[in-house]
């Protein structure tokens, strides 16, 4: 099952509206993390472990794990 969490950015200086972590478990066994512009534009890292993923977003954006919401 692919795990999927979402938070908002809180200060969106580079016009970054909302970061999407997501398990990418049937090709690299890595995670995704995307940063969404808006519902058309994203682009997206790659992360060997979900802590790097939750950590870059924590130093980019003060994105806290409390802040995360899992998707259905």
């Amino acid at each position: 099952m692919i795990m999927r969490v979402t938070a908002l950015v809180k200060n969106n200086s580079d016009e970054v509206k909302w970061l999407t972590i997501e398990s990418d478990e049937a090709d690299t066994t890595g995670y995704f993390l995307y940063y969404y512009k808006d519902t058309n534009t994203a682009f997206d890292t790659w992360f060997e472990r979900l802590e790097d993923a939750y950590e870059t977003a924590h130093i980019e954006y003060g994105i806290s794990k409390d802040d995360w919401k899992q998707e259905s």
